[in-house]
């Protein structure tokens, strides 16, 4: 979820992004609270994504705000979100999916940042140690580690390994929900996964074959340069994911949550094709015609 699952803030109304903001916030203090003072170094705004989903299955009464204090904005007040189900869920759950990404980083970034990574990893181990959510860490763990495997086999198919990766977020969407908050839930983050590992791979393109990195489409693609046929294929395949993923938001019952509600129809219809605007761009070869 690392970096796509943001909104177009410009189209966002005041209250919306005053919300938007809250909510992180919120995420940020429960992640001290719950699984470690340093573990919030790892947040990021896609968190607040799978927050604002989780928050449709919650009771009105859950949400308050409180306006205070951080160590990041010591000078002035900020509106928070007080913990909630949906925070706290989002808070644990994005400790384990930031352990996680660690160990990826350690495998697939340069000397400079593997030092990093290796240096920050104990506040990352203990972070999802205290998110204490061992079915939900299973997952993710297996998952990955058929992901993985793909990879080392030189998978053909970006569809595979993306299936997988839907399937991670789908669980991490649903986690601990019954019954048909459940299947919803799970449905929004399968689809939300196959988008962002499909999408991620497509910008990595260029990167990941200068590194001798594995990339599914520069397997399919024979590590040429992707022509504009390549990358309006590519995009189309990643708008249609966006359409399933438009069709399973659109069975959230948000009832009096209207605010959540537009924040998450932003992200998924202006933030989320804004993110792979990058297909529309021409390459280098092309610009040279």
């Amino acid at each position: 979820m690392f970096g796509y699952v943001k909104p177009v803030v410009p189209e966002l109304l005041v209250k919306e992004n005053e919300f938007y903001r809250a909510t992180y916030c919120g995420i940020c203090r429960s992640m001290k609270k719950h699984t470690g003072f340093f573990s919030n170094a790892y947040l990021t705004y896609d968190s607040v994504f799978l927050a604002l989903v989780r928050m449709a299955y919650i009771d009105d009464g859950e949400l308050s705000s409180k306006m205070r204090r951080c160590m990041a904005h010591p000078a002035k007040k900020r509106c928070m979100l007080s913990d909630n189900s949906a925070i706290e869920y989002t808070a644990r759950a994005f400790a384990i999916l930031a352990y996680y990404k660690t160990v990826d980083d350690l495998d697939d970034e340069g000397l400079s940042r593997r030092i990093l990574v290796r240096l920050s990893r104990p506040v990352a181990r203990r972070a999802r140690r205290l998110a204490d959510f061992t079915a939900l860490d299973a997952v993710v763990r297996d998952r990955l580690s058929e992901i993985s495997r793909l990879e080392r086999e030189g998978c053909a198919s970006v569809d595979e390994p993306a299936e997988l990766f839907g399937e991670l977020l789908g669980e991490v969407f649903a986690g601990g929900l019954e019954g048909e908050a459940r299947l919803v839930c799970h449905r929004v983050g399968y689809h939300l996964g196959k988008f962002i590992y499909a999408a991620d791979a497509a910008e990595d393109y260029d990167e990941d074959i200068k590194a001798g990195r594995y990339n599914p489409y520069a397997v399919m693609y024979s590590r040429a340069p992707l022509t504009r046929e390549n990358r309006e294929s590519i995009r189309t395949a990643l708008l249609l994911e966006c359409k399933r993923l438009e069709g399973a938001v659109n069975l959230i019952s948000f009832g009096n949550k209207h605010t959540a509600r537009r924040i998450v129809e932003n992200i998924i219809y202006l933030g989320l094709t804004k993110r792979i605007e990058f297909l529309n761009e021409p390459t280098s070869a092309e610009e040279g015609k």
